[in-house]
């Protein structure tokens, strides 16, 4: 039997260090608490400590793997024992997150991903850089001798490491420029200000700047509350108009609205920095990041859907962004199992070589595109008039006739945007693979070969059966909430009919791969 082998050394210290920062808040509040209380918290610091330090080294001491001829061992704790096997063939990737620490000390994070979950079938914290290129050199060469069928050959302690893939084919690399770009166009710095504001608010700063732009008696009244009102004042002629706290307030605003774009810029500079995606065999890889180092695999023959966003700013700036969903389940940010960024960026003259890595064959600029019902406009106008119309008499009391004004800006803004959004959406069955399209501002393409469909469905409500119309949705391994899923709505009902029969047909037909 293959002897086993143990975490890194600095194993300890990482784990160590990540409970600490799980510990962080309840510390803080002792601190807080019983500080200000007089009960000596330095006492009782050291029983939030110890623990960590003790689960730490039963950890090291306990955590053991092995690399046997079809499956990777992982062998954990001490009193309650457990042991994984994790075929080679049923792992999706071995993914490495690297820190500044991590670096320097040549070691790094690996998780092993499965289609079993959401959460890694195991982490492995830390490996050495050495080990982790062997684990990874390992599983593909493995689970590509296993994809051809051959037979494994026995893994012996005196079997040399398997030969470490070599360097791939670059296929997208991201300079700064694009992004800077990424970052202005997606803006999350948004979130990084609300969560300043937030800390700012708990902390009464808020005030304090309200009270320094806008003076004392205002601030502790509401300044915008009371800016709004004497601005409305002033319009309609009860009062002087307030031009200069007005102009004071639109310059804080413009500067916010700077500020929140250059954040959004520094941060996708520094969490895509280097960004680069290669291809090894049949696998893609994406490395990114400044600070902490992100590597992430993708098995091609595992890619369910890809999804095309493109969002006002995109189309301005001539780009895209691309996401593959693999099977996984849900999944939440980059690096998890589920989603990941094939191009968080990507010029639109790029876009179709960039495709082409992941579904060969399939070109999109030759679909024939099929529309919905002919009637669907009325139907969903009717449907959203209906809306705005209750929200105008529930508010009509308290606004009087401007309850018309509102009700006749959102029946007009309802019309375009439906009328806007149902020319965009439709369907195209290119080769094997099923395209949909949706959206109006953002948009969104996605496409799924029928191979890998696990549920095609037909679905008809009475208001569809009413007008003639079905929709039909397609359901694919790893689809989560966030995903844009094939759901196509408003079809007539003859060919929902025809379409949801040629896909039924089609993948009962068609033997699943994963």
């Amino acid at each position: 039997m293959p002897s086993e082998r143990r975490l890194h050394p600095w194993s300890l210290a990482f784990t160590i260090g990540a409970r600490l920062r799980e510990l962080a808040l309840p510390s803080l509040a002792l601190i807080v608490t019983a500080g200000s209380r007089g009960w000596g918290w330095e006492a009782w610091l050291p029983w939030l400590i110890v623990p960590s330090a003790l689960f730490a080294v039963a950890r090291y001491v306990s955590f053991r793997y092995r690399y046997e001829a079809d499956e990777l061992v992982i062998r954990t704790g001490i009193v309650f024992r457990n042991e994984r096997h994790v075929p080679y063939a049923r792992i999706q990737s071995v993914d490495a997150v690297q820190s500044l620490l991590h670096r320097w000390l040549h070691v790094v994070d690996v998780r092993i991903q499965t289609a079993g979950g959401q959460e890694p079938e195991a982490t492995l914290r830390v490996l050495s850089t050495p080990d982790y290129e062997e684990m990874r050199g390992r599983v593909a060469d493995m689970r590509r001798r296993a994809g051809a069928g051959r037979s494994v050959p026995e893994a012996r302690e005196d079997t040399p490491s398997a030969p470490i893939a070599a360097a791939g084919r670059t296929v997208l690399a991201l300079p700064s420029r694009e992004l800077l770009l990424a970052g202005f166009i997606e803006n999350r710095g948004m979130v990084l200000i609300a969560a300043g504001i937030g800390m700012l608010w708990e902390f009464g700063l808020v005030e304090r700047v309200s009270e320094w732009l806008f003076g004392e008696a205002v601030a502790a009244r509401g300044a915008a509350r009371d800016l709004v009102r004497d601005a409305v004042r002033g319009a309609i002629g009860e009062g002087g108009f307030p031009a200069g706290r007005v102009g004071l307030a639109l310059l804080v605003i413009a500067g916010a609205l700077v500020a929140i774009r250059l954040i959004s810029m520094a941060w996708a500079a520094v969490r895509l920095h280097g960004f680069r995606l290669t291809r090894t065999g049949d696998d893609l890889r994406s490395e990114f990041g400044l600070l902490t180092r992100i590597s992430t695999t993708i098995p091609l023959h595992r890619v369910q859907t890809i999804t095309v966003y493109e969002g006002l700013l995109h189309r301005l700036a001539g780009r895209a962004a691309v996401r593959v969903e693999t099977a996984g389940g849900e999944a939440g940010d980059v690096g998890t199992t589920g989603r990941e960024w094939l191009a968080p960026i990507v010029t639109r003259d790029a876009l179709p070589k960039l495709l082409s890595e992941v579904l060969p064959g399939v070109d999109v600029s030759t679909a024939a595109w099929h529309g919905p019902h002919p009637r669907a406009f009325r139907r969903v106008l009717r449907k959203q008039l209906v809306a705005v119309a209750i929200v105008s008499a529930a508010v009509a009391p308290a606004t009087g006739w401007w309850a018309l004004a509102v009700a006749s800006t959102m029946g007009a803004w309802t019309a375009i945007a439906s009328r806007r959004r149902l020319a965009y959406q439709g369907w195209a069955m290119v080769g094997d693979t099923l395209v949909f399209r949706s959206g109006w501002v953002s948009r969104h393409l996605t496409m799924a070969r029928v191979a890998k469909a696990q549920v095609v469905g037909l679905h008809e409500s009475p208001f569809d059966r009413r007008t003639g119309m079905a929709r039909v949705r397609v359901d694919t391994a790893g689809a989560s909430h966030q995903s844009h899923r094939i759901d196509i709505p408003y079809l007539p009902r003859e060919a929902a009919h025809t379409l949801h029969g040629r896909l039924a047909e089609a993948a009962a037909s068609t033997a699943f791969r994963w």
